[in-house]
């Protein structure tokens, strides 16, 4: 049988690792029933959880510059066509 530590985190899930791996799953890459050979107790949100939080700050916090972004070009006037250089390359007609 496989080797596992139990693994409970302050968020409330639980995760078993694998400490060693049986000579059967090793030649035929079948796992066996868990043999809980350890427990540990991390106060500490498990991958999952610490992954969403970070992705919901990232986000609020890229929609936050984007909305400032889109304010400061609409008070200087500036839209994407009138920022084109197509005219501005062209010499003043004399004559």
């Amino acid at each position: 049988m496989c080797d596992y530590t139990k693994v409970e985190y302050s968020c409330g899930h639980v995760r078993y690792l694998v400490r060693a791996w049986c000579v059967r799953y090793q030649e035929t890459h079948r796992r066996c029933p868990p043999n809980v050979v350890a427990q540990e107790w991390l106060n500490e949100k498990c991958g999952d959880c610490r992954d969403t939080s970070s992705r919901l700050q990232t986000t609020s916090r890229r929609t936050a510059e984007s909305a400032s972004t889109q304010e400061t070009s609409s008070s200087n006037g500036l839209t994407s066509s009138s920022s084109s250089p197509a005219n501005s390359s062209a010499s003043p007609r004399q004559g």
